[in-house]
């Protein structure tokens, strides 16, 4: 399992040449040179525009492709997959651009919006972006989910258009605000939690909520119902006996469109879970290849490479209320991708970083990241929420692990974050992580002697066992090793389980291997401390000994009754008494929440009580 057979220790050097924050050029033409900073050619440049970000990416074909993203939970599960199939078409040698709507994402949030007239109104004006920047005046619309309806909804209104690729479109808007009704209970009935009582929808998957003017214009949309025909060719990835795929196939080709249509290999996957999710390689390989054939077309010629460049002469910003945001790219090559969130005033002297939690790109589970930053921005604190190495907009460090998580590349990644601000002109920095970007904090904050204050929230690892598979932790995370114990206590489970009569399975047998780690690590001070769990407990207290000679300020923060208490209390005690060696360390709770803070009741109880934790 190469990375996660070796324990996970801190690194202690940063990545030689590395660290230095690469300046986000203006764009510019031809689009096909690469950075003259040494980032790949398929690298995309980040911009701003019509109060959202977006990644621009060169080529130098006749035709560029605009990429419209799925929302909410589909899209937090794709963020990888998207970045994936634009640096691919990239590659390619095909201009493309991938942004993100009004309220989504890195974009501007609108208090009461009118429908679905903002997004149409960016869509338009990242088309507008797209061609100014590659010089091609026709462009192929490549859509996912309602961006796959936006797109075919648009394609008239953006001519010149040489075809759409959809992939798994919403084709009847009632159907999928149903679907989406469905998909919300089952997220949460998943993570251990009932429908949100303050969200009236009933639609927020995974606490991403959109309002109720977008639901309802969302549920009069009827791809079946236009008489018009919106491209002359549509590249179609339907899912697998999908009846509404299948009759907008009918529905397009009825009205003269050439529609190729393709198996959606890899869709179950990518929209289960984001962790889980990895970039359908086969797929993106279809439509990369596709897109190319239309881009060569003997019959379509070269078009004059624009004059006019974007940004020039300026970094791209985003300006907010009381709030100014800027697109950051660093680390090796530029590979790392991150959004600063600076005061529109003074700014304190220290400053935050966040770090994902599981897969989660950089706006956090239910967009909670993006809420707190521009929170503490609104304090005077500037903050920098960030990718680790493949993770949402962060290119995968081709010689790192295969799994990211609870390794040594992350930690280190951590501290090339720390770097961004250090140069900057922050000092004193502050790391926020929850779950396993707990985990890399806490170990970034015992490697970097700049952490001034670290908060863990529901951190689920202190020191990682040499034996324990992430993969397996990962898969497992929420299960809970208490209700194992009482299942084996109940009707002679114990004796069942060592005769061989009880069946436990994969799930099992790692919640097994926890239990066993559990009660070895708080028997360490009996059995001796040469024992591998005693070594554990022993390096477990010389980190947590190392922040408490440094001072920093440390904040252990837990949502009541969560998982990762098995761990704190594992180390230190059933009451915590353990924390009395260490007095720099504080802990709270946090009622009413589940493991991700969904809801946005427990979204605001977190948010309140770290603006109430971090003292600058």
């Amino acid at each position: 399992m190469g990375a996660a057979a070796a324990e996970r220790t801190p690194v202690m050097a940063r990545r030689q040449d590395a660290a230095s924050e690469l300046p986000i050029a203006p764009v510019s033409s031809p689009m096909a040179a690469p950075s003259s900073q040494g980032t790949p050619a398929s690298q995309g440049t980040p911009v701003a525009f019509s109060g959202t970000m977006g990644m621009l990416y060169p080529g130098a074909a006749s035709v560029a492709v605009l990429m419209l993203a799925p929302v909410g939970y589909e899209e937090l599960c794709l963020r990888s997959t998207w970045r994936t199939l634009a640096e691919a078409l990239s590659l390619a040698g095909i201009a493309c651009l991938r942004f993100d709507y009004p309220g989504v994402g890195d974009a501007l949030d609108v208090v009461d919006p009118s429908g679905l007239d903002d997004w149409d109104e960016t869509v338009c004006a990242a088309a507008g972006l797209l061609r100014q920047a590659s010089g091609c005046s026709r462009l192929i619309l490549l859509g996912q989910g309602l961006g796959g309806t936006l797109a075919l909804r648009l394609a008239g209104a953006l001519a010149p258009v040489s075809g759409c690729v959809v992939m798994a479109p919403v084709v009847n808007g009632k159907r999928y605000l149903r679907e989406l009704s469905v998909w919300t209970r089952i997220v949460a009935d998943r993570i251990g939690i009932g429908m949100d009582p303050d969200d009236d929808t009933g639609c927020a998957v995974a606490g991403l909520r959109l309002p109720p003017s977008r639901l309802a214009a969302i549920g009069r949309l009827n791809l079946l119902d236009t008489d018009s025909r919106p491209c002359d060719e549509v590249l179609l990835l339907s899912r697998s006996g999908h009846a509404g795929d299948a009759a907008l196939a009918t529905h397009l080709a009825a009205r003269g469109t050439a529609v190729t249509a393709l198996p959606y290999q890899g869709y179950e996957m990518l929209t289960t879970d984001p962790t889980g999710a990895r970039p359908p390689l086969p797929t993106i390989a279809a439509i990369v290849a596709w897109v190319a054939q239309r881009a060569c077309a003997p019959e379509q010629t070269v078009h004059a490479l624009a004059t006019a460049k974007p940004n020039e002469g300026r970094v791209a910003k985003l300006f907010g209320p009381g709030f100014i945001e800027s697109p950051v790219r660093f680390g090796p090559n530029g590979s790392l991708f991150g959004v600063v969130c600076e005061p529109e005033g003074r700014s304190s002297r220290s400053s935050i970083v966040f770090v994902n939690a599981g897969r989660d790109y950089h706006i956090g589970w239910a967009r909670v990241t993006v809420a707190q930053a521009r929170a503490f921005a609104a304090r005077g604190i500037a903050s920098l929420r960030f990718d680790t190495s493949g993770i949402g907009d962060s290119l995968p460090d081709e010689n790192g692990p295969e799994e990211v998580l609870y390794s040594e590349e992350q930690v280190a990644d951590v501290r090339l974050a720390l770097d961004v601000m250090d140069t900057r002109g922050y000092q004193d920095p502050i790391l926020i992580g929850r779950c396993s970007g707990a985990y890399a904090a806490f170990n970034a904050a015992v490697a970097d002697r700049r952490v001034r204050q670290l908060v863990m929230v529901n951190n689920e690892r202190f020191v990682w066992d040499p034996d324990e598979s992430v993969e397996d932790a990962i898969r497992y995370a929420h299960r809970s090793v208490g209700d194992f114990g009482a299942t084996l206590k109940r009707n002679g489970g114990l004796r069942r389980l060592l005769t061989g009569q009880l069946r436990i399975g994969p799930a099992g047998r790692y919640l097994l291997f926890r239990l066993l780690k559990q009660v070895s690590i708080r028997l360490a001070p009996v059995l001796g401390r040469l024992t591998k769990h005693g070594r554990l407990r022993r390096e477990c207290q010389q980190r947590f000994g190392v922040l408490a000679a440094r001072q920093v300020d440390v904040a252990l923060i837990y949502a009541e009754g969560d998982v990762g208490m098995a761990e704190f209390n594992t180390y230190f005690g059933k009451t915590g008494e353990g924390l009395s060696a260490y007095r720099n360390v504080s802990f709270a709770t946090i009622p009413d929440a589940d493991h991700n803070f969904t809801h946005l009741g427990a979204a605001l109880r977190l948010r309140a009580k770290l603006l109430e934790t971090v003292k600058p």
